[in-house]
């Protein structure tokens, strides 16, 4: 391909943004009961989503001076999401009571399901359920860090996560 068609191939692409996404946390019922769930606008407080990175443990041996290599179980799937909080440290504290429950209960009672829908980036696009991370706990929730040298800093936070289940649609 010629460099000039190549540049309007690029222009006329219709490239997928990573801007255009919303996520939807389904907590479990001993979950609602605890935190009370989230606000329908919870989107507005996620600054970022990192998927889970598809891995697997290797199999290799070395036999009669040759490898032989084979896939082997998947890794665990971790992921981040990282939020503005609101409200007192309103989901701060709610992410604490739920790794807390975490530590003392079933996995049926302490997980959740996070869905992640790709918002349509171009004109006559539709959204489009992209991953569902089901079976996922909270793996850790980070620090926060108060700070005087900052003027009106909303304050973030990031929460680890781990799943059994993704699967992408």
């Amino acid at each position: 391909m010629k460099l000039d068609q190549a540049v309007v191939e690029a222009y006329n692409r219709q490239w997928s943004m990573v801007n255009t996404f919303t996520v939807q946390i389904d907590l479990s019922p001993e979950l609602t009961d605890l935190v009370g769930g989230f606000r329908d606008d919870l989107n507005l407080s996620i600054i970022s989503i990192t998927t889970p990175d598809f891995v697997n443990d290797p199999i290799e041996s070395f036999i009669a001076n040759r490898w032989f290599i084979q896939n082997g179980r998947d890794a665990l799937y971790r992921y981040n999401i990282t939020f503005r909080d609101y409200d007192q440290m309103n989901l701060y504290k709610k992410f604490m009571k739920i790794y807390n429950f975490t530590k003392t209960n079933y996995f049926n009672k302490a997980s959740m399901n996070i869905h992640i829908t790709k918002d349509g980036d171009w004109f006559n696009e539709l959204d489009k359920k992209f991953l569902e991370l089901d079976g996922t706990l909270v793996e850790a929730v980070s620090n926060i860090s108060f700070s005087n040298d900052t003027e009106n800093q909303i304050a973030e936070f990031t929460v680890s996560l781990k799943c059994n289940k993704p699967s992408l649609i």
